[in-house]
């Protein structure tokens, strides 16, 4: 224990940390990036809710709270005015897609991820009532512009919603002209019900 210069009286070590922060300390945090460094994934031409950018599914027995959602343009630039949306399922619809590499962010604790992930992922059309959207936006970037690659944080905050055992999380993102492409990093951790 610490003791206060002024009393010498002991004072409790405190640790002040993030949702962010304690779930990785824990061991309880995981991620996706893209599958080859600065190699981007392309969004849509138009918003298609059958054709996700990032496609999350919580295939265990436990809750996945989002943490972020950072995406940065590189290659060919969409320009523009470029929109983004995250769905929240209450069940799990998923047809393919291209898998991404689930990884923990602190590789020295916790188990494996019960989580799956994709990326230009093709999904069914929602059944009535099953999806729900958790947020959306749109960003204005040109090659021009002094924010063509800085990343846009798509969640509202860490721990703005749970994807029960089950659920998926669906990220949107499309551009009228060309579609964007993108760096990404997407993180979410996993708690016991």
């Amino acid at each position: 224990m610490a003791k206060s210069s002024v009393d010498k009286s002991p004072l409790p070590l405190v640790r002040d940390f993030s949702l962010a922060q304690t779930m990785i300390y824990e061991g309880k945090a995981f991620h996706v990036a893209n599958p080859t460094m600065q190699t981007g994934v392309t969004g849509q031409t138009s918003l298609a809710l059958t054709l996700a950018t990032i496609y999350i599914g919580n295939r265990g027995s436990r809750q996945m709270i989002p943490l972020w959602s950072r995406f940065a343009q590189v290659g060919t630039v969409a320009g523009g005015q470029i929109f983004w949306g995250i769905k929240i399922a209450d069940t799990d619809q998923f047809t393919s897609g291209t898998a991404l590499t689930v990884e923990p962010l602190n590789a020295d604790l916790g188990g494996g991820s019960q989580a799956v992930a994709y990326h230009t992922a093709t999904i069914p059309a929602f059944t009535a009532g099953n999806a729900r959207n958790l947020a959306q936006g749109a960003v204005f970037m040109t090659v021009t512009t002094n924010n063509a690659g800085d990343p846009t944080e798509m969640l509202p905050f860490p721990g703005c919603a749970v994807i029960n055992p089950g659920g998926a999380m669906y990220i949107y993102t499309y551009a009228t002209i060309t579609g964007p492409t993108w760096v990404f990093d997407v993180a979410w951790a996993e708690l016991e019900v």
